[in-house]
């Protein structure tokens, strides 16, 4: 749905989302992007750096003139969340009264990342506005595979919008991943549960490593395509997705090993998230979607190409980064272990309760976290 050519975009924090999102301009705003999008970041030192790569004007610290000049028909917020509540305040507040009183329609508000809710918007700028939170996949094309599309993204509306507003914003979100509407609890839910899946790749480099220290040679994209097989079995899917994968890539006795631990893993998020009170359809798709994008992932990435995307993901505090070190802390020596002991034919067989149990705390652990943050 392209917008009207008069309507105009602001993006304030033209940051990592910021630019992400040029695809979504372009489709919201098809060639009027370059007179059409502002985009305004805090720090001016970047500007220059940034102007070379986007195809629109970036200024900085000139949002409130922008607000006032342009009218904008979308306000795009993808500064840091810590950054946002001043943003509503000085900016955002005293450019909706004015534009109550002077009869401007009011903007609709994209805001991006986990917190704030949108209901922080509504408290501040009034009843009457109309702001969405997405989050996004933040999955990427790799070989020509376009991962974004099955990877889950979560809408979470602060009230309703019209239905015109309300495709505009799916058909923006459904560029970047799967989309699902839902309520703001559930968006940390699902949030907490994507960061977990991140770790099948994880899974695969700690098998392939202790594979490599017994002397077996076993490719990281092989064990990827078992494990992605195995669930997609084990999940009821039919056929083999965007890209072949297969249970019969690796040796059996080691395919065995990873077809149990892969189902383990998924189960083990899976009942986490219907602990939470999220109706199973609704769990089911959007944990599908990401366990299946991030086994994906693995099967088609080099070992350095998994490393580069964990470190892009993983800011410092946030719930990738809980993620990634509740998992190196009760996950990574125990699994380079059973590697070894299923070899050897010592491997008890409660480590895949145990695996399951894992997974489970893993994603409890990251939920919280995730709230933590939000009430910050």
């Amino acid at each position: 749905m392209v917008m009207s050519p008069d309507y105009n975009i602001l993006v304030i924090g033209m940051g990592n989302i910021g630019t992400f999102l040029l695809p979504g301009y372009r489709q919201l705003l098809g060639d009027k992007v370059e007179t059409n999008v502002f985009g305004v970041r805090n720090n001016p030192a970047k500007v220059a750096e940034l102007q070379a790569r986007m195809p629109f004007k970036i200024s900085a610290g000139n949002t409130a003139q922008l607000l006032r000049e342009k009218h904008p028909d979308v306000v795009i917020v993808s500064t840091p969340p810590k950054i946002i509540p001043d943003v509503i305040e000085n900016d955002l507040k005293p450019y909706f009264a004015e534009a109550r009183e002077k009869g401007w329609n009011l903007p609709d508000i994209y805001t991006f990342g986990p917190t704030p809710a949108p209901q922080l918007y509504l408290d501040n700028l009034g009843d009457d506005v109309r702001v969405v939170k997405f989050l996004p996949s933040m999955a990427h094309t790799k070989k020509g595979v376009p991962l974004e599309k099955l990877g889950a993204g979560f809408l979470v509306f602060g009230t309703p919008f019209p239905k015109d507003r309300e495709e505009r914003a799916f058909e923006l979100s459904n560029m970047f991943s799967q989309t699902f509407a839902v309520t703001q609890d559930q968006s940390l839910t699902g949030l907490a549960s994507k960061t977990v899946t991140y770790t099948n790749a994880n899974n695969a480099c700690v098998i392939a490593d202790a594979l490599r220290d017994m002397g077996i040679d076993a490719n990281i994209n092989d064990i990827a395509s078992v494990y992605r097989a195995a669930f997609r079995k084990h999940a009821g899917l039919e056929g083999e997705g965007l890209y072949p994968c297969s249970e019969s890539d690796l040796p059996e006795k080691i395919g065995c090993f990873v077809k149990r631990l892969s189902a383990a893993w998924y189960d083990g998020i899976l009942r986490y998230i219907l602990s939470t009170g999220i109706p199973e359809d609704l769990a089911r798709g959007f944990h599908n979607g990401n366990f299946e994008v991030f086994a994906l992932a693995a099967q088609l990435s080099t070992r350095e190409e998994l490393d580069k995307d964990t470190a892009q993901r993983a800011t410092k505090g946030g719930v990738t980064e809980k993620s990634m070190t509740t998992w190196s802390t009760y996950f990574k020596a125990p699994l380079y272990q059973a590697v070894q002991d299923w070899m050897n034919d010592t491997l008890n067989e409660s480590f895949f309760d145990s695996a399951e149990g894992v997974a489970y705390m893993m994603d409890m652990t990251v939920n919280r976290h995730a709230y933590r943050l939000a009430n910050k």
